[in-house]
């Protein structure tokens, strides 16, 4: 028998399960996040280990669920200067690289963005040629200057080419050390949101390369020797390799994992999965077990990127959310109380009416260190200056209000369907909602972000365009999967149980005569 842990890393809390061959929770624990991450890491791991007594040389793989990179972005910190080089003069010059990015993050990055001749058309005919005394004069001006290189060319999607070739001069001219992001791995079709995708893909090198060594110490120090993976944000797995090459990737894996995590524990194939935090409520589609991608382009840390991610919708209620009574108006958040619950809240003493203070106070939760619930109650009505059944009324409406309209916002028709629940603030949940068939608390709901993480597969996926007039598209589709099935395969997926997640051909309306053809495949790791 073999086991695995899954580990998420959130803003307050630490979340491990220990979980057997056949999917099993065995163990679960929630600790604090400490500043440095990884002592949060091991407490958690070392908890679940001890809980379970199972031998550390039975657990065969550790996965991790992490927010780093995101907040990296947020917060502007240990971000790579970049230097990017797109291909495709004389055409594209009309809007130069970042125009949208915010100004803080263009300074952080520096301003190391160059031009040159390149690039194709659709149909596979190029602009012009690509020009090696140009390309390699632009690489001598960043020397010194950069840590990262991002390289886009026009329909790079079709032939990656160029950009390959650039990407060979790139480490010719600054050495073997610089870490190079080519577009057409990490975005898709559109020019400028796919070398946005591909700029702060190379800004977060510096910080994944940092998260990897970390969560290899955290593991070797405490003895196991087992194959580690972290979450992207299509719900599947990346090797620690793949994590330092596209650390992009991992951005929003905290809320797929929690959908794919809610979806398992409570059997739901399709329907939306609501995470209750401490300070939103995070809602997307489950769609065959898998979280429904957004067809928007994606804004991250201010900027508008076109890889895929998932269709996530916020609506400001978590456990430590502020609520107000305004003109006899019930007003909930949007700030949030966050980690500083037990210091702030009127359930431990504080001055600070919050949804836990509600729930406390009928008895619904129980949390270490809250007053008796007659004091909070007297609390509640001498700050909001409104009997405490009528103030109870008014909160518990609004938050049904809210929600609904979250579940409505996700849902394509007006069919009923069913919602779970999950996260550590679950219980602020209606126990029915306008719109939904049934609403599911499932067993283990709390940890359902780390057993997403544990359950997740490893995925490929593909697309191109392909000109119709030259090629038929259901030969392309059939060439694609040939090719993303053997890529998986040398990924370490079981063969027999390799799944088509998806497979599309879709006829490109602005490009006559040309289609986009994309494939995704799932499978499980060799050995589960």
């Amino acid at each position: 028998m073999c086991y695995k842990i899954g580990v998420d890393v959130g803003g307050t809390n630490t979340d491990a399960v220990l979980v057997s061959q056949d999917n099993k929770i065995l163990a679960k624990t929630k600790q604090t996040t400490t500043l440095d991450v990884s002592t949060g890491i091991a407490n958690a791991i070392k908890f679940v280990i001890q809980e379970s007594d199972v031998p550390k040389e039975s657990i065969k793989y550790v996965m991790l669920g992490t927010t780093h990179c995101t907040n990296a972005l947020v917060e502007r910190k240990e971000l790579n200067k970049v230097g990017s080089i797109r291909i495709g003069l004389p055409a594209s010059k009309a809007i130069p690289t970042m125009t949208d990015f915010p100004l803080d993050l263009k300074k952080v990055l520096g301003n190391h963005n160059f031009l040159v001749h390149g690039g194709y058309e659709y149909d596979g005919r190029p602009i012009s040629e690509l020009q090696e005394d140009e390309v390699k004069d632009c690489l001598n001006k960043m020397k010194g200057m950069v840590e990262s290189v991002a390289i886009t060319g026009i329909f790079s999607k079709t032939l990656p080419d160029q950009e390959l070739q650039v990407a060979e001069w790139t480490k010719e001219i600054l050495g073997d050390s610089i870490r190079i992001t080519c577009s057409h791995q990490v975005g898709g079709l559109g020019l400028l949101e796919r070398e946005n995708a591909a700029i702060l893909n190379a800004a977060l090198q510096k910080v994944a390369t940092k998260m990897v060594k970390a969560f290899k110490n955290t593991i070797q120090d405490l003895g196991l020797t087992a194959q580690l993976f972290i979450g992207q944000n299509d719900g599947t797995l990346m090797s620690l390799e793949q994590v330092r090459d596209f650390p992009v990737l991992t951005i929003s894996s905290g809320p797929t994992n929690s959908i794919r995590g809610a979806g398992a524990l409570s059997k739901v194939k399709n329907g939306v999965v609501i995470d209750v935090g401490g300070t939103t409520s995070d809602a997307g589609m489950l769609v065959d077990f898998f979280p429904r991608e957004s067809t928007q382009a994606a804004q991250i840390g201010g900027v508008l990127t076109n890889f895929r991610m998932p269709d996530i919708v916020a609506v400001g209620i978590g456990g430590g959310t502020i609520v107000r009574f305004v003109e006899d108006e019930c007003q909930l958040g949007p700030d949030s109380v966050g980690y500083l619950l037990k210091k702030e809240a009127l359930a431990f003493g504080g001055n600070t009416l919050t949804l836990s203070d509600i729930f406390i106070a009928e008895n619904e939760i129980q949390i270490d260190g809250s007053i008796a619930i007659s004091d909070i109650k007297n609390m509640i009505e001498k700050q909001t200056g409104i009997p405490y059944d009528e103030a109870l009324q008014m909160i518990k409406k609004s938050i049904e209000g809210a929600i609904e309209k979250l579940v409505d916002k996700l849902k394509t028709d007006s069919k009923d369907i069913p919602v779970v629940a999950c996260g550590g603030g679950a219980f602020l949940l209606p126990k029915s909602i306008d719109g939904a068939s049934e609403v599911l608390f499932p067993e283990h709901l709390e940890v359902a972000n780390a057993f997403g993480a544990c359950i997740a597969q490893i995925s490929s996926e593909e697309e191109m365009v392909v000109n119709t007039m030259q090629k038929n598209e259901e030969i392309a589709l059939q060439e694609l999967l040939d090719k993303v099935t053997l890529h998986l395969l040398a990924k370490g997926a079981k063969k027999e149980t390799l799944k088509t997640l998806s497979k599309e051909i879709i006829p490109l309306a602005y490009l006559p005569g040309t289609a986009k053809v994309k494939v995704k495949i799932c499978g499980d790791l060799i050995g589960l």
